[in-house]
This record gives C-alpha cells, sequence and structure tokens, in this order.
C-alpha cells in the first residue's frame, strides 16, 4: 500500500513539474513572436524611410535638372528691325546684341526696316518656325504682336521699350530719357550763344521721353552752374529722311543754336553733317556717329541696347526671364547709357562737372521726370 501510495505521489509531482515546465516555456514563446513582430516592423519602418529617402533624392534631381541652365547652342532666337542695322544708333546697338547672343552659340536670324503693320507677321513667321525668343526692337510693335505672343505660348517675346509685361510677352525698358538728359547738359555747358538744340524723329514714347530729357538737362546746368541756356526742341517725325533732319538742324544753327543733337535713329546723320557744314557743335547719340562730323563732335552719349540683349538671354538660359507687374528699367546704371572719351578740347571743369553728373545718374541720386 505504501509503495502505491508512494508511486501515485511520484506520478502527481511529475505532472506538476511537467506543468510547470509547460506554463514556464509560454511566455519565451510569446517574447520570441514579439521580438519578431518588432523586427519586422523596423525592417518595414526602414525599408519605407530608405524608399522615402530615395524618392526624395530622385525628385530633389529631377528639379535640379529641370532648372540647369539652358545650352544656348539648342536656342533660336531672332530679332525685328524698325529701322536698318548700320543706323550707328538704336537698331546698330541691338543688332550687336544679338551678334552677342550668337556668339555665346544660339542660332539667330533677324529681319531690318519692318513697318509696324509688318511686324506680326514676322512675328508670327519666326514663332511658327520654331524661334524660341524673339526681340521686337521697338514699342510701336506692341500692339501688333501681343496677339501672336497669345497664339504662341511656348515661345518668348522680348519688347524693347515695351509697356506690357504679361506671360510670355517681357517687356524692358530703356532710359532714353537719361541719354537725353546728359545730351542737354552736356549741351548747355559748351553753349557759348546760350541757345542748343535738339532734332528727334518720330513721336514715339522713346524719343518724347528723350527730348523730355534733354530739357530737364538744361535745366539742370542752368540751376546748378549759374547758367540762363535755352532749349529748342523739333520732331521730325521720321527716322529715315536724313535730308529733312538736317535742314531741320540747320534751321536751328541759323537761329542761334551753337550745340545741336539728334535723337532719330537713321536720320541723325543729317543732324551731324549740318553741325559740320555750319560750324556748330554736335553730340553724337550712338557710336561712328562722329565719322560724319568729324571736327563738331565734342562726345558721344551712348544708348547701347546690347546690354539688354545679353542681360535678357542669359535669364532666359537660367529660367528667370517671366513677366512680372514692373517693367526693368536698363540705363546708366546697368552699362546701358553711358559717355565715349571727348574728341574736342572742352574744359577740364566741363569735363568734370559732366563726369560728376553721369555718376550720380548712375547711383540713382539723380531724378528725371517722366511725364511727357
Amino acid at each position: 500500500m505504501k509503495k502505491q501510495l508512494t508511486v501515485l505521489l511520484s506520478g502527481l509531482l511529475l505532472l506538476s513539474s511537467l506543468a510547470a515546465c509547460q506554463s514556464g516555456s509560454s511566455p519565451s514563446a510569446t517574447t520570441t513572436t514579439a521580438t519578431a513582430t518588432t523586427a519586422e516592423a523596423e525592417q518595414a519602418t526602414t525599408a519605407d524611410s530608405a524608399a522615402a529617402t530615395t524618392a526624395a533624392a530622385e525628385s530633389s534631381q529631377t528639379a535640379a535638372a529641370s532648372e540647369e541652365e539652358i545650352d544656348a547652342s539648342t536656342l533660336k532666337v531672332a530679332a525685328i528691325f524698325g529701322g536698318a542695322i548700320n543706323d550707328g544708333n538704336w537698331n546698330e546697338t541691338q543688332y550687336n546684341g544679338l551678334k552677342q547672343i550668337e556668339e555665346e552659340g544660339a542660332s539667330i536670324a533677324y529681319l531690318e526696316n519692318v513697318g509696324d503693320t509688318d511686324a506680326a507677321q514676322a512675328a508670327r513667321d519666326y514663332a511658327s518656325s520654331g524661334y524660341q525668343l524673339i526681340y521686337l526692337t521697338t514699342n510701336s510693335y506692341q500692339d501688333y504682336c501681343l496677339p501672336v505672343a497669345a497664339d504662341f505660348p511656348d515661345t518668348t517675346f522680348v519688347s524693347i521699350n515695351g509697356t506690357v509685361n504679361q506671360d510670355n510677352y517681357i517687356s524692358v525698358r530703356i532710359a532714353d530719357e537719361q541719354q537725353g538728359f546728359m545730351m542737354g547738359l552736356i549741351a548747355a555747358l559748351l553753349s557759348e550763344s546760350g541757345k542748343v538744340g535738339f532734332v528727334g524723329g518720330l513721336e514715339i514714347n522713346p524719343i518724347k521721353l528723350g527730348s523730355s530729357g534733354f530739357q530737364q538737362g538744361v535745366d539742370y546746368a542752368n540751376q546748378n552752374y549759374g547758367l540762363s541756356v535755352e532749349a529748342k526742341r523739333i520732331n521730325t517725325g521720321s527716322f529715315t529722311d536724313v535730308n529733312q533732319a538736317k535742314e531741320t538742324a540747320i534751321s536751328l544753327i541759323e537761329d542761334g543754336c551753337d550745340v545741336v543733337t539728334p535723337m532719330a535713329n537713321d536720320a541723325g546723320v543729317g543732324v551731324m553733317e549740318a553741325a559740320e557744314e555750319k560750324g556748330a557743335t554736335a553730340i553724337a547719340s550712338g557710336i561712328g556717329q562722329e565719322t560724319s562730323a568729324p571736327t563738331a563732335t565734342a562726345v558721344t552719349v551712348v544708348k547701347d541696347v546690347a546690354v539688354a540683349y545679353t542681360e535678357t538671354f542669359k535669364a532666359y538660359r537660367n529660367h528667370t526671364l517671366s513677366g512680372s507687374s514692373t517693367v526693368e528699367t536698363f540705363g546708366a546704371n546697368k552699362g546701358v547709357v553711358y559717355l565715349t572719351d571727348w574728341l574736342t578740347d572742352a574744359s577740364q571743369e566741363v569735363k568734370d562737372r559732366v563726369t560728376e553728373v553721369m555718376d550720380q545718374l548712375a547711383n540713382g541720386e539723380i531724378d528725371i521726370d517722366l511725364t511727357i
């Protein structure tokens, strides 16, 4: 009986021990399962994070690639000129800008002596032929070419002296008033008769601004240097009629103006010739005009529009040329308006005054009224 009881107790102890072992193994299994689940989650999170990082990097690379500078050799650039490209003035400096764009690798094309009403068809032809950038060299094209720009949204049109900035039609303003101001100032400082003359071409805003600037330059000299010089200003209504400009300049000289200056594109040559023949002093408005008045030219006040071409072309290649509410002005501050070396023996006092005012103009210290 004792043996049976002993065996029975031993069996019960064995069963209890086995139950304890099974109970003890359960947490271990649960922990292992939890550990495996946590590891899988961490691996999944790491994988997701790596994928997100890769996607972000690829997106960043794609964005950077899209903003890389455009290769100039892939671009076709055209310009439509209102006058001759050898006028020694407005059109020639723009042509020089177009040639500089060509030197950077772009393919170029141009038309010269294009009338206002023909500009739209010329622009449309260039846009249809795949030209990505088209320069319109005068603001008188604006009304005719705005509808063309709307028809070709992938083509960028740059309007020199335009007034509209919208979408793919970009306007830049040339500071014609600054050129006129400096010509008026110099004319007043050089005059001995107390009368100076300005001969303009077409009565469009740039010429009106130049004429107004001329008057303000004379006024500035009178107010700041104790002078009393009278300015006479006449617009002939033409950029091409050299004889009319010459006769107008002669009439000013015969009326007592001993210094004359043109702002009339091709026709400006006539003003220079008049000064040379009549013994007056001339202030040229474009590089090369002095050849028409080798002994009469005192200095040239340059308006180099080529700068606007190279600047806007650079912006186009860098994806920063876009229409905004403000039309950017290119003047003395950007090196568009500047003086050449003196060609006559002006006094040092005159030269110093001119240099001082030119610096002030470039630094924005002189305000010119743009009311015309």
